[in-house]
């Protein structure tokens, strides 16, 4: 770089290469941009929790972890004394505080390594997004209480009955059915249907347990087990008697062979009476001598309809072959310990209103 001492050619007398530093002043637009940023920004620190020179660094507790996190201390800004940092009782911008009582929930669900003390700050202290927002979401509670109050004390058959508290309760079902439901059943309640894996479709009248509002309670509460043996745990079943069961299957879905309450055969009898035979030796205990499963016998065994139609691992000749042959199992894990008895009782009207409950 050069010095150019040029005083009448507009510039600083410095140049560089050929090109010179001018003196012109910068855009209009652009003064003003810098000077209301400057402004905007002068007026942030003032009203927001922003800059670091505070008092090092705070110690708080993750609420979900339950760990201690440091972080950096902050001027408090102006918000707390433009908002109420009260409601109910609880001065959120004051800094909740940790109780043993909270400590010990948190041990029960297996944190074992928290540091978490009594007293200790939930969150930071002062005004921040995180303490309004759980200040809102207490202020939405609290309009809840009431409600919720009342579903504590009905059973899922009372809040039924109830149009007020099944809408209420369909409402609240909505991230509790997402979060614990829909990963297997679906958003819509219908499932999956495949040979591999399959999950059971809500949204018809099909219950392998029963669709009452106090059996859905049940299901939910304690889960479920169903194991359906190979070959009806007759090893002596040929593949041939496999392939006839599977097309006698097919049959009582479609109404080509239909079987009465003793396993007399009222359709299909010229055609399935030596199959029949086997189905009765073989399937009946589970799936009675009607085929109608235990549901409709008064028995919530788990034992499917055979006469609807409905396979929830496949109805064609392949998969039902797989099945028959091979035999399934399936569980549905307990919600009991994971959720409370009034969030179990919304999700029981949830899948009651999916559109199959009995």
């Amino acid at each position: 770089m050069s010095d150019h001492h040029d005083p009448s050619d507009n510039s600083t007398g410095h140049e560089w290469d050929g090109i010179r530093e001018l003196k012109n002043p910068a855009p209009t637009w652009w003064s003003w941009g810098f000077y209301l940023g400057l402004i905007f920004v002068t007026c942030y620190y003032i009203i927001y929790p922003s800059s670091p020179f505070n008092n090092g660094f705070e110690k708080v507790i993750n609420g979900i972890t339950g760990q201690e996190v440091l972080v950096d201390g902050h001027t408090k800004g102006i918000m707390h004394l433009i908002y109420d940092n009260e409601f109910e009782g609880v001065k959120y911008y004051a800094g909740a505080k940790w109780t043993q009582a909270e400590i010990d929930a948190l041990k029960g669900k297996g944190y074992n390594e928290l540091t978490i003390k009594a007293g200790d700050l939930k969150f930071q202290d002062g005004w921040t997004y995180v303490n309004e927002t759980r200040r809102e979401i207490a202020e939405i509670e609290s309009l809840r209480r009431d409600d919720m109050a009342r579903l504590d004390s009905m059973s899922v058959a009372q809040i039924l009955a109830d149009d007020e508290m099944k809408h209420f309760a369909l409402g609240r079902a909505r991230v509790l059915y997402g979060d614990n439901c829909a990963a297997c059943h679906g958003s819509g309640g219908a499932g999956v249907v495949s040979a591999g894996f399959a999950f059971p479709n809500l949204s018809d009248d099909d219950w392998l347990f029963g669709g009452t509002p106090e059996a859905l309670a049940e299901t939910i509460t304690d889960g479920r087990e169903g194991d359906m043996p190979a070959r009806g745990g007759n090893d002596e079943l040929t593949d041939a008697d496999v392939a006839s069961l599977a097309g006698f299957v097919i049959a009582l879905g479609s109404g080509e062979a239909r079987l009465d309450d003793g396993g007399e055969l009222t359709a299909g009898a010229g055609t399935f009476g030596a199959i029949n035979t086997v189905f009765q030796e073989n399937c009946t205990a589970c799936h009675y001598a009607n085929a109608k499963g235990g549901v409709l016998n008064d028995d919530a065994n788990g034992a499917v309809n055979l006469t609807d139609a409905i396979y929830r691992f496949g109805g064609d000749m392949a998969a039902l072959k797989e099945t028959i042959g091979n035999g399934r199992s399936a569980e549905m894990p307990a919600f009991g310990e994971k959720l409370d008895a009034t969030s179990i009782k919304i999700l029981a009207v949830k899948v009651h209103q999916l559109g199959g409950g009995q």
